[in-house]
Protein backbone atom coordinates (compact mmCIF):
# COMPACT_ATOMS: atom_id res chain seq x y z
CA UNK A 1 0.00 0.00 0.00
CA UNK A 2 1.20 3.66 -0.40
CA UNK A 3 0.49 6.43 1.74
CA UNK A 4 -2.75 7.49 0.92
CA UNK A 5 -4.12 4.21 0.51
CA UNK A 6 -2.68 3.64 3.60
CA UNK A 7 -4.64 6.82 5.35
CA UNK A 8 -7.90 5.55 3.69
CA UNK A 9 -7.85 2.52 5.34
CA UNK A 10 -7.24 4.18 8.66
CA UNK A 11 -9.67 6.53 8.24
CA UNK A 12 -12.37 3.81 7.35
CA UNK A 13 -10.91 1.79 10.43
CA UNK A 14 -11.30 4.46 12.65
CA UNK A 15 -15.14 4.93 11.44
CA UNK A 16 -15.69 1.43 11.83
CA UNK A 17 -13.78 0.90 15.39
CA UNK A 18 -15.99 3.77 17.15
CA UNK A 19 -18.92 3.09 15.77
CA UNK A 20 -18.10 -0.58 17.77
CA UNK A 21 -17.18 1.10 20.83
CA UNK A 22 -20.42 3.46 20.57
CA UNK A 23 -22.70 0.43 19.55
CA UNK A 24 -21.35 -1.05 23.34
CA UNK A 25 -21.17 2.03 25.26
CA UNK A 26 -17.05 1.43 25.34
CA UNK A 27 -15.36 4.77 25.35
CA UNK A 28 -13.69 5.05 21.79
CA UNK A 29 -10.13 5.19 22.84
CA UNK A 30 -10.16 1.97 24.35
CA UNK A 31 -11.54 0.40 21.12
CA UNK A 32 -9.03 2.28 19.27
CA UNK A 33 -5.86 1.09 21.50
CA UNK A 34 -7.11 -2.02 21.30
CA UNK A 35 -7.72 -2.10 17.07
CA UNK A 36 -4.32 -0.20 16.91
CA UNK A 37 -2.71 -3.40 18.78
CA UNK A 38 -4.53 -5.64 16.36
CA UNK A 39 -3.09 -4.11 13.38
CA UNK A 40 0.40 -4.32 14.34
CA UNK A 41 0.59 -7.59 13.76
CA UNK A 42 -1.69 -7.45 10.48
CA UNK A 43 1.27 -9.05 8.02
CA UNK A 44 -0.18 -7.42 5.06
CA UNK A 45 -0.56 -4.01 6.55
CA UNK A 46 2.84 -2.22 6.20
CA UNK A 47 4.10 0.80 8.35
CA UNK A 48 4.01 3.66 7.38
CA UNK A 49 7.48 5.73 7.51
CA UNK A 50 7.23 8.72 9.97
CA UNK A 51 9.10 11.99 10.11
CA UNK A 52 9.54 12.60 14.21
CA UNK A 53 9.38 16.24 13.62
CA UNK A 54 6.41 15.81 11.12
CA UNK A 55 4.52 13.74 13.54
CA UNK A 56 5.06 16.36 16.51
CA UNK A 57 4.16 19.61 14.20
CA UNK A 58 0.87 17.70 12.55
CA UNK A 59 -0.31 15.93 16.06
CA UNK A 60 0.70 17.86 18.96
CA UNK A 61 -0.03 21.69 18.54
CA UNK A 62 -4.05 20.97 17.29
CA UNK A 63 -4.54 18.66 19.99
CA UNK A 64 -3.12 20.85 22.08
CA UNK A 65 -5.24 23.50 20.87
CA UNK A 66 -8.46 21.83 20.85
CA UNK A 67 -8.30 21.30 24.19
CA UNK A 68 -7.26 24.45 25.62
CA UNK A 69 -9.72 26.19 22.95
CA UNK A 70 -12.88 24.43 25.27
CA UNK A 71 -11.29 24.88 28.19
CA UNK A 72 -12.97 27.07 30.90
CA UNK A 73 -10.28 29.46 32.29
CA UNK A 74 -13.20 30.11 34.95
CA UNK A 75 -13.14 26.19 36.42
CA UNK A 76 -8.92 26.23 36.09
CA UNK A 77 -9.05 28.80 38.44
CA UNK A 78 -11.79 27.57 40.60
CA UNK A 79 -9.92 24.31 41.32
CA UNK A 80 -6.81 25.69 40.66
CA UNK A 81 -4.81 23.54 43.98
CA UNK A 82 -5.94 20.39 43.17
CA UNK A 83 -5.09 21.17 39.54
CA UNK A 84 -1.66 22.65 40.49
CA UNK A 85 -0.96 19.23 42.97
CA UNK A 86 -1.70 16.88 40.29
CA UNK A 87 -0.79 18.50 37.17
CA UNK A 88 2.67 20.00 38.29
CA UNK A 89 3.35 17.74 41.75
CA UNK A 90 2.26 14.72 40.70
CA UNK A 91 3.73 15.21 36.94
CA UNK A 92 7.06 15.78 38.16
CA UNK A 93 7.06 12.90 40.93
CA UNK A 94 5.75 10.60 37.91
CA UNK A 95 8.30 11.78 35.76
CA UNK A 96 10.95 10.77 38.54
CA UNK A 97 9.80 7.41 39.54
CA UNK A 98 9.03 6.35 35.69
CA UNK A 99 12.42 7.20 34.83
CA UNK A 100 14.39 5.37 37.57
CA UNK A 101 11.96 2.08 37.01
CA UNK A 102 12.78 2.17 33.33
CA UNK A 103 16.10 2.11 34.42
CA UNK A 104 16.72 -0.43 36.81
CA UNK A 105 14.10 -2.82 35.07
CA UNK A 106 14.42 -2.16 31.54
CA UNK A 107 17.91 -0.73 31.35
CA UNK A 108 17.06 1.99 29.74
CA UNK A 109 19.86 4.89 30.02
CA UNK A 110 19.19 7.67 32.42
CA UNK A 111 18.35 10.24 29.55
CA UNK A 112 16.08 8.23 27.81
CA UNK A 113 14.50 7.08 30.56
CA UNK A 114 13.39 10.66 31.72
CA UNK A 115 12.26 11.10 28.62
CA UNK A 116 10.35 8.59 28.73
CA UNK A 117 8.94 9.48 31.98
CA UNK A 118 8.57 12.57 30.53
CA UNK A 119 6.30 10.93 27.74
CA UNK A 120 3.83 9.30 30.10
CA UNK A 121 3.47 11.37 32.98
CA UNK A 122 0.68 13.72 31.27
CA UNK A 123 -2.96 12.07 31.53
CA UNK A 124 -5.54 12.36 28.79
CA UNK A 125 -9.45 13.12 29.85
CA UNK A 126 -11.01 11.09 27.33
CA UNK A 127 -11.92 8.00 28.24
CA UNK A 128 -12.35 9.09 31.80
CA UNK A 129 -14.48 11.83 31.26
CA UNK A 130 -16.91 9.97 28.38
CA UNK A 131 -17.06 7.39 31.62
CA UNK A 132 -17.78 10.12 34.01
CA UNK A 133 -20.32 12.19 31.66
CA UNK A 134 -22.04 8.22 31.04
CA UNK A 135 -23.20 7.64 34.63
CA UNK A 136 -23.73 11.14 35.81
CA UNK A 137 -20.86 11.68 38.11
CA UNK A 138 -20.37 14.51 40.35
CA UNK A 139 -18.93 17.65 37.81
CA UNK A 140 -16.24 18.59 39.77
CA UNK A 141 -14.11 15.43 39.34
CA UNK A 142 -14.50 15.82 35.86
CA UNK A 143 -13.55 19.01 35.54
CA UNK A 144 -10.27 18.53 37.85
CA UNK A 145 -9.27 15.71 35.48
CA UNK A 146 -9.71 17.94 32.28
CA UNK A 147 -8.13 21.03 34.11
CA UNK A 148 -5.19 18.80 35.18
CA UNK A 149 -4.53 17.14 31.70
CA UNK A 150 -4.45 20.15 29.82
CA UNK A 151 -1.90 22.04 32.18
CA UNK A 152 -0.18 18.63 32.80
CA UNK A 153 0.43 18.40 29.19
CA UNK A 154 2.62 21.91 28.92
CA UNK A 155 4.57 20.35 32.09
CA UNK A 156 4.96 16.95 30.49
CA UNK A 157 5.90 18.35 27.30
CA UNK A 158 7.94 21.08 28.14
CA UNK A 159 10.07 18.21 30.48
CA UNK A 160 10.22 16.31 27.75
CA UNK A 161 12.13 19.08 25.38
CA UNK A 162 14.22 19.46 28.36
CA UNK A 163 15.03 15.73 28.82
CA UNK A 164 15.39 15.45 24.98
CA UNK A 165 17.74 18.69 24.76
CA UNK A 166 20.04 16.72 27.78
CA UNK A 167 20.39 13.44 25.71
CA UNK A 168 24.33 13.08 24.60
CA UNK A 169 24.95 16.36 26.55
CA UNK A 170 27.93 16.40 29.26
CA UNK A 171 28.43 18.24 32.53
CA UNK A 172 24.53 18.76 33.48
CA UNK A 173 23.63 20.04 36.76
CA UNK A 174 19.86 19.50 38.59
CA UNK A 175 19.93 23.87 39.05
CA UNK A 176 21.08 23.83 35.64
CA UNK A 177 18.12 21.52 34.12
CA UNK A 178 15.30 23.68 36.81
CA UNK A 179 16.46 27.02 35.27
CA UNK A 180 16.32 25.92 31.71
CA UNK A 181 12.84 24.26 33.17
CA UNK A 182 11.52 27.94 34.22
CA UNK A 183 12.97 29.94 31.29
CA UNK A 184 11.72 27.51 28.53
CA UNK A 185 8.58 27.43 30.44
CA UNK A 186 7.91 31.46 31.04
CA UNK A 187 9.20 31.75 27.37
CA UNK A 188 6.40 29.81 25.65
CA UNK A 189 3.73 31.47 27.78
CA UNK A 190 4.58 34.98 26.58
CA UNK A 191 4.48 34.21 22.90
CA UNK A 192 1.26 32.30 24.21
CA UNK A 193 -0.26 35.63 25.38
CA UNK A 194 1.02 37.22 22.42
CA UNK A 195 -0.53 35.39 19.67
CA UNK A 196 -3.39 34.65 21.33
CA UNK A 197 -3.75 38.80 21.65
CA UNK A 198 -3.21 39.27 18.07
CA UNK A 199 -5.05 36.50 16.73
CA UNK A 200 -8.17 37.51 19.10
CA UNK A 201 -8.21 40.91 17.50
CA UNK A 202 -7.62 39.81 13.36
CA UNK A 203 -10.72 37.65 14.36
CA UNK A 204 -12.71 40.61 16.07
CA UNK A 205 -12.25 42.54 12.93
CA UNK A 206 -13.39 39.66 10.23
CA UNK A 207 -16.38 38.30 11.64
CA UNK A 208 -16.64 35.91 9.03
CA UNK A 209 -17.55 32.12 10.39
CA UNK A 210 -15.52 30.52 7.38
CA UNK A 211 -12.16 33.39 8.04
CA UNK A 212 -12.62 32.51 11.34
CA UNK A 213 -12.15 28.99 11.17
CA UNK A 214 -9.30 29.56 9.24
CA UNK A 215 -7.29 31.69 11.55
CA UNK A 216 -8.35 29.15 14.25
CA UNK A 217 -6.46 26.35 12.44
CA UNK A 218 -3.52 28.73 12.05
CA UNK A 219 -3.44 29.74 15.80
CA UNK A 220 -1.75 26.79 17.32
CA UNK A 221 0.78 26.55 14.58
CA UNK A 222 1.42 30.46 14.94
CA UNK A 223 2.22 29.76 18.37
CA UNK A 224 3.59 26.57 18.38
CA UNK A 225 6.59 27.81 15.50
CA UNK A 226 8.34 31.00 16.89
CA UNK A 227 8.77 29.34 20.46
CA UNK A 228 10.28 26.69 19.20
CA UNK A 229 12.32 28.80 16.72
CA UNK A 230 14.03 30.47 20.17
CA UNK A 231 14.27 27.69 21.99
CA UNK A 232 11.25 28.22 24.54
CA UNK A 233 8.10 25.63 25.30
CA UNK A 234 6.33 25.81 21.80
CA UNK A 235 3.43 23.08 24.44
CA UNK A 236 2.93 25.78 26.49
CA UNK A 237 2.91 28.78 23.92
CA UNK A 238 -0.27 26.96 22.07
CA UNK A 239 -1.80 25.83 25.51
CA UNK A 240 -1.59 29.39 26.38
CA UNK A 241 -3.02 30.74 23.11
CA UNK A 242 -5.70 28.12 23.34
CA UNK A 243 -7.45 29.08 26.74
CA UNK A 244 -6.68 33.07 25.89
CA UNK A 245 -8.89 32.52 22.49
CA UNK A 246 -11.18 29.92 24.36
CA UNK A 247 -11.86 32.33 27.40
CA UNK A 248 -12.54 35.79 25.11
CA UNK A 249 -14.46 33.66 22.54
CA UNK A 250 -18.00 35.36 23.12
CA UNK A 251 -16.54 38.64 22.40
CA UNK A 252 -14.06 38.03 19.48
CA UNK A 253 -16.71 36.15 17.18
CA UNK A 254 -20.34 35.92 16.49
CA UNK A 255 -22.57 32.75 17.03
CA UNK A 256 -22.32 30.72 13.96
CA UNK A 257 -18.46 31.16 13.80
CA UNK A 258 -18.34 29.90 17.37
CA UNK A 259 -20.49 26.96 16.68
CA UNK A 260 -18.58 26.13 13.35
CA UNK A 261 -15.17 26.88 15.05
CA UNK A 262 -15.93 24.44 17.92
CA UNK A 263 -17.51 21.67 15.74
CA UNK A 264 -14.28 21.51 13.84
CA UNK A 265 -11.77 21.41 16.43
CA UNK A 266 -14.12 18.54 17.83
CA UNK A 267 -14.40 16.78 14.92
CA UNK A 268 -10.28 17.40 14.31
CA UNK A 269 -9.60 16.79 18.12
CA UNK A 270 -11.37 12.98 17.66
CA UNK A 271 -10.40 12.43 14.20
CA UNK A 272 -5.62 12.90 14.78
CA UNK A 273 -6.52 11.15 18.63
CA UNK A 274 -8.13 8.18 16.40
CA UNK A 275 -5.08 8.25 13.69
CA UNK A 276 -2.30 8.36 16.85
CA UNK A 277 -3.47 5.35 17.92
CA UNK A 278 -3.82 3.44 14.98
CA UNK A 279 -0.59 4.54 13.56
CA UNK A 280 1.64 3.44 16.72
CA UNK A 281 -0.29 0.05 16.32
CA UNK A 282 1.18 -0.66 12.83
CA UNK A 283 4.70 0.43 13.94
CA UNK A 284 4.71 -2.02 16.89
CA UNK A 285 6.45 -4.96 14.09
CA UNK A 286 9.53 -2.80 13.40
CA UNK A 287 9.23 -1.19 16.69
CA UNK A 288 10.30 -4.93 18.37
CA UNK A 289 12.44 -6.15 15.03
CA UNK A 290 14.60 -2.79 16.14
CA UNK A 291 15.37 -3.86 19.62
CA UNK A 292 17.95 -5.76 19.87
CA UNK A 293 17.50 -9.53 21.27
CA UNK A 294 13.76 -8.28 21.97
CA UNK A 295 11.68 -11.42 23.35
CA UNK A 296 7.50 -9.65 23.12
CA UNK A 297 6.84 -11.29 26.27
CA UNK A 298 9.93 -9.76 28.36
CA UNK A 299 9.14 -6.37 26.66
CA UNK A 300 5.37 -6.67 27.95
CA UNK A 301 6.62 -7.68 31.05
CA UNK A 302 8.78 -4.42 31.22
CA UNK A 303 5.74 -2.32 30.07
CA UNK A 304 3.62 -4.20 32.69
CA UNK A 305 5.98 -2.96 35.50
CA UNK A 306 6.03 0.81 34.07
CA UNK A 307 2.09 0.70 34.25
CA UNK A 308 1.91 -0.24 37.87
CA UNK A 309 4.21 2.51 38.95
CA UNK A 310 2.08 4.82 36.75
CA UNK A 311 -0.97 3.81 38.38
CA UNK A 312 0.65 3.05 42.00
CA UNK A 313 1.65 6.50 42.24
CA UNK A 314 -1.23 8.44 41.05
CA UNK A 315 -3.13 6.18 43.32
CA UNK A 316 -0.61 7.03 46.68
CA UNK A 317 -0.27 10.35 45.46
CA UNK A 318 -4.32 10.80 45.78
CA UNK A 319 -4.33 9.07 49.29
CA UNK A 320 -1.12 11.08 50.46
CA UNK A 321 -1.25 14.35 49.45
CA UNK A 322 -4.76 15.65 49.56
CA UNK A 323 -4.83 14.96 53.47
CA UNK A 324 -1.43 16.42 53.98
CA UNK A 325 -1.95 19.51 52.12
CA UNK A 326 -5.45 19.77 53.14
CA UNK A 327 -6.80 20.14 49.48
CA UNK A 328 -9.87 21.75 49.48
CA UNK A 329 -12.41 22.61 46.96
CA UNK A 330 -14.46 25.67 45.80
CA UNK A 331 -16.86 24.83 48.65
CA UNK A 332 -13.89 24.74 51.10
CA UNK A 333 -15.18 21.25 52.25
CA UNK A 334 -12.56 18.62 52.25
CA UNK A 335 -11.75 16.29 49.17
CA UNK A 336 -14.17 13.50 50.01
CA UNK A 337 -12.52 10.06 50.26
CA UNK A 338 -14.59 8.23 47.61
CA UNK A 339 -14.05 11.35 44.88
CA UNK A 340 -9.82 11.07 45.82
CA UNK A 341 -10.08 7.12 44.54
CA UNK A 342 -11.94 8.05 41.47
CA UNK A 343 -9.10 10.60 40.77
CA UNK A 344 -6.54 8.40 41.80
CA UNK A 345 -8.24 5.57 39.43
CA UNK A 346 -8.41 7.79 36.40
CA UNK A 347 -5.28 8.62 35.24
CA UNK A 348 -5.03 7.43 31.88
CA UNK A 349 -2.49 8.26 29.25
CA UNK A 350 -3.59 8.62 25.18
CA UNK A 351 -2.65 10.58 21.97
CA UNK A 352 -0.43 13.08 23.41
CA UNK A 353 1.95 10.51 24.92
CA UNK A 354 1.96 8.59 21.80
CA UNK A 355 2.50 11.74 20.14
CA UNK A 356 5.51 13.05 21.85
CA UNK A 357 6.78 8.94 22.01
CA UNK A 358 6.30 9.00 18.02
CA UNK A 359 8.60 12.38 18.13
CA UNK A 360 11.71 11.07 19.64
CA UNK A 361 14.52 11.87 16.93
CA UNK A 362 15.25 8.54 14.91
CA UNK A 363 18.78 8.90 16.00
CA UNK A 364 18.15 8.99 19.96
CA UNK A 365 19.46 5.76 21.60
CA UNK A 366 16.74 2.80 22.57
CA UNK A 367 14.19 5.06 20.79
CA UNK A 368 12.61 1.96 19.85
CA UNK A 369 12.42 0.84 23.55
CA UNK A 370 11.33 3.98 24.80
CA UNK A 371 8.39 3.78 22.40
CA UNK A 372 7.49 0.35 22.49
CA UNK A 373 7.04 0.93 26.56
CA UNK A 374 4.87 4.02 26.26
CA UNK A 375 2.79 2.02 23.95
CA UNK A 376 2.14 -0.86 26.38
CA UNK A 377 2.03 2.12 29.26
CA UNK A 378 -0.51 4.19 27.39
CA UNK A 379 -2.56 0.69 26.02
CA UNK A 380 -2.73 -0.75 29.96
CA UNK A 381 -3.62 2.36 31.46
CA UNK A 382 -6.56 3.02 29.01
CA UNK A 383 -7.88 -0.21 28.95
CA UNK A 384 -7.81 -1.89 32.88
CA UNK A 385 -8.99 1.86 34.45
CA UNK A 386 -11.25 2.69 31.21
CA UNK A 387 -13.46 -0.57 31.39
CA UNK A 388 -13.60 -0.87 35.31
CA UNK A 389 -14.48 2.84 36.13
CA UNK A 390 -17.95 2.70 35.70
CA UNK A 391 -18.29 -0.20 38.15
CA UNK A 392 -15.86 1.80 40.60
CA UNK A 393 -18.15 4.86 40.29
CA UNK A 394 -21.59 2.55 41.37
CA UNK A 395 -19.91 0.99 43.87
CA UNK A 396 -19.48 4.04 45.52
CA UNK A 397 -22.29 5.72 44.95
CA UNK A 398 -21.10 8.33 43.59
CA UNK A 399 -23.59 7.97 40.20
CA UNK A 400 -26.23 11.09 40.33
CA UNK A 401 -28.11 11.30 36.83
CA UNK A 402 -31.28 12.33 38.11
CA UNK A 403 -29.30 14.94 39.94
CA UNK A 404 -27.35 16.36 37.07
CA UNK A 405 -30.66 16.47 35.08
CA UNK A 406 -32.38 18.89 38.37
CA UNK A 407 -28.94 20.92 37.89
CA UNK A 408 -29.30 21.27 34.03
CA UNK A 409 -33.10 22.39 34.63
CA UNK A 410 -32.72 24.57 37.29
CA UNK A 411 -29.56 26.83 35.11
CA UNK A 412 -31.76 27.03 32.03
CA UNK A 413 -34.95 28.13 34.32
CA UNK A 414 -32.58 31.12 35.67
CA UNK A 415 -31.55 31.96 32.35
CA UNK A 416 -35.09 32.21 31.04
CA UNK A 417 -36.59 34.21 33.93
CA UNK A 418 -33.50 36.48 33.04
CA UNK A 419 -34.19 36.71 29.88
CA UNK A 420 -37.99 37.24 30.53
CA UNK A 421 -37.25 40.09 32.99
CA UNK A 422 -35.10 41.95 30.18
CA UNK A 423 -38.10 41.62 27.79
CA UNK A 424 -40.24 42.65 30.78
CA UNK A 425 -38.49 45.79 31.04
CA UNK A 426 -38.97 47.07 27.17
CA UNK A 427 -41.81 49.07 25.89
CA UNK A 428 -42.24 47.58 22.71
CA UNK A 429 -45.74 46.01 23.59
CA UNK A 430 -46.05 44.34 19.91
CA UNK A 431 -42.65 43.22 19.17
CA UNK A 432 -41.74 41.74 22.39
CA UNK A 433 -45.30 40.43 23.90
CA UNK A 434 -44.96 37.16 21.37
CA UNK A 435 -41.31 36.73 22.67
CA UNK A 436 -42.96 36.74 26.09
CA UNK A 437 -44.91 34.39 25.88
CA UNK A 438 -42.48 32.24 24.07
CA UNK A 439 -40.51 32.44 27.58
CA UNK A 440 -42.93 31.95 29.60
CA UNK A 441 -44.22 28.76 28.08
CA UNK A 442 -40.21 27.66 28.30
CA UNK A 443 -40.43 28.32 31.96
CA UNK A 444 -43.57 26.37 32.28
CA UNK A 445 -42.18 23.37 30.43
CA UNK A 446 -38.80 23.49 32.46
CA UNK A 447 -41.05 23.44 35.68
CA UNK A 448 -42.77 20.74 34.38
CA UNK A 449 -39.00 18.71 33.53
CA UNK A 450 -38.25 19.81 36.80
CA UNK A 451 -40.93 18.36 38.82
CA UNK A 452 -40.47 15.08 36.59
CA UNK A 453 -37.06 15.02 37.52
CA UNK A 454 -37.99 14.46 41.77
CA UNK A 455 -39.54 11.54 41.24
CA UNK A 456 -41.03 10.34 37.79
CA UNK A 457 -37.58 9.86 35.63
CA UNK A 458 -39.49 7.10 33.46
CA UNK A 459 -41.93 9.84 32.39
CA UNK A 460 -38.76 11.80 30.79
CA UNK A 461 -38.12 8.87 28.60
CA UNK A 462 -41.50 8.20 27.13
CA UNK A 463 -41.47 11.79 26.36
CA UNK A 464 -38.56 11.82 25.17
CA UNK A 465 -39.30 8.66 23.17
CA UNK A 466 -42.93 9.78 22.23
CA UNK A 467 -41.18 12.90 20.79
CA UNK A 468 -38.32 11.11 18.55
CA UNK A 469 -41.27 9.18 16.75
CA UNK A 470 -42.88 12.22 15.92
CA UNK A 471 -39.62 13.66 14.80
CA UNK A 472 -39.37 10.23 12.62
CA UNK A 473 -42.95 10.73 11.37
CA UNK A 474 -41.43 14.72 10.52
CA UNK A 475 -38.54 13.19 8.57
CA UNK A 476 -40.45 10.55 6.39
CA UNK A 477 -43.28 13.53 4.65
CA UNK A 478 -39.34 15.30 4.40
CA UNK A 479 -38.28 12.29 2.41
CA UNK A 480 -41.56 11.96 0.25
CA UNK A 481 -40.93 16.19 -0.68
CA UNK A 482 -37.91 15.38 -1.58
CA UNK A 483 -38.88 12.61 -3.88
CA UNK A 484 -41.57 14.49 -5.16
CA UNK A 485 -39.58 17.72 -6.27
CA UNK A 486 -41.59 20.72 -5.64
CA UNK A 487 -39.53 22.33 -2.90
CA UNK A 488 -35.61 23.68 -3.36
CA UNK A 489 -33.14 21.51 -1.96
CA UNK A 490 -31.99 23.93 0.26
CA UNK A 491 -35.23 24.54 1.96
CA UNK A 492 -35.00 20.68 2.06
CA UNK A 493 -31.44 20.75 3.79
CA UNK A 494 -32.60 23.75 6.42
CA UNK A 495 -35.50 21.27 7.70
CA UNK A 496 -33.41 18.65 8.13
CA UNK A 497 -31.11 20.22 9.97
CA UNK A 498 -34.04 21.49 12.33
CA UNK A 499 -34.73 17.92 13.09
CA UNK A 500 -31.54 17.01 13.50
CA UNK A 501 -31.65 19.99 16.01
CA UNK A 502 -34.43 19.05 17.56
CA UNK A 503 -33.88 15.40 18.43
CA UNK A 504 -30.31 15.60 19.65
CA UNK A 505 -31.55 18.11 22.56
CA UNK A 506 -34.64 15.58 23.21
CA UNK A 507 -31.88 12.95 23.32
CA UNK A 508 -30.14 14.85 25.63
CA UNK A 509 -32.89 16.09 27.39
CA UNK A 510 -34.45 12.41 27.86
CA UNK A 511 -31.17 10.52 28.34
Amino acid sequence: MVGAEILVFLLVAVALLAGFGLRYDVPYPIVLVLGGLALGFAPWLPAPDLDPDVVFFAFLPPLLYAAAFQASAYELRAYALPISLLAVGLVLVTLVAVAAAAHWVADVPWEMAFVLGAVVAPTDPVAATAVLRRVGAPARIQTILEGESLVNDGTGLTAYGVALGAVGAAGLSVAGVALDFVTTAAGGIAIGLVVGWVVGRLRQATQEPSIDVVLSVLTPFAAYVPAEKIHVSGVLAVVTAGVYIGTRSLELSQAGARLRTLAFWQASEFLLQSLLFLLVGLQLTNLVEGIEDARLLTLAGYGLALALVVIGVRLVWMSVVPAVSHLRMVSREPTPPRERIVLGWSGMRGAVSLAAALAIPADAPARELVILLAYVVVLLTLVVPGLTLAPLLNRLGLVRDEERRREEVEARLRLTHAALEKLDSMDEHEVVEPLRDRYRNRIERLKDRLDAAGGHPDHNIDAAEAQIAALEAERDVLAELRREREFPAELLRELEAEIDVDEARVRSRGR
